[in-house]
């Protein structure tokens, strides 16, 4: 009888702490919210407007402000990469990261990838350097978004914002500079250019993306 009592005691308790609390209803979920929807924008932000509004007036100035001779560039970060990407280049997290160099190219085709869309020039410079122009459409990398001290990842919304920033400065790097350059014929000919790299290990030539170039006529 007493183990009945106590028994009884007890579902008599809960039911009292029960009828105490207050039962809120679970909100129905937003059928337009997504799981990733709080990182992406609300579609306020274009990336195309943005470059287009400093590209001219602010992007290019600080790119060639930057740049140096790519014998010179190279021959620096040799020496120390942390004094040659102060004088040639820029780095948002300063701590150990890797630095994006700007530089001015001089020098012949010796080879030339047009069957992929992720087209390249392989140039020799005139100090017997050799690096890989980008020729697009598709650019690859993220260098000249790397290098603009004008707007770090820190002034964005969020990374997806970032992202898109640096496929729109690819695209106008594209549509301005590199869509123009001919596609036949390209070994042996002369070209300039002002573009950007990121910095990379081991001895291969670096991936530059230009953001001004010239295809000449063979010497």
């Amino acid at each position: 009888m007493r183990f009945i009592f106590l028994a009884l005691a007890g579902v008599t308790g809960v039911a009292l702490s029960i009828s105490g609390c207050r039962i809120e209803k679970t909100p129905a979920a937003d059928p337009n919210q997504t799981a990733t929807s709080v990182f992406i924008n609300d579609g306020s932000f274009d990336p195309a407007a943005m470059v287009e509004a400093d590209w001219s007036g602010k992007i290019l100035p600080f790119i060639r402000s930057k740049a140096g001779p790519y014998d010179a560039v190279a021959e620096a970060i040799k020496a120390s990469p942390d004094d040659a990407g102060a004088r040639y280049g820029f780095r948002e997290n300063q701590a150990g990261a890797s630095w994006t160099y700007a530089t001015d190219i001089d020098g012949t085709v010796t080879a030339a990838n047009t069957d992929s869309r992720a087209a390249t020039l392989d140039v020799k410079t005139r100090g017997g350097h050799l690096v890989t122009l980008q020729l697009g459409p598709v650019v690859r990398g993220t260098a000249i978004r790397d290098i603009l001290s004008l707007h770090p990842f820190g002034s964005f919304k969020n990374q997806v914002d970032y992202a898109q920033y640096g496929k729109a400065l690819n695209t106008k790097a594209n549509a301005t500079a590199l869509a123009v350059a001919p596609r036949q014929d390209l070994v042996g000919r002369h070209v300039t250019a002002t573009g950007v790299f990121a910095s990379a290990s081991g001895d291969a030539p670096p991936l530059v993306t230009p953001v001004e170039l010239t295809v000449g006529p063979k010497p």
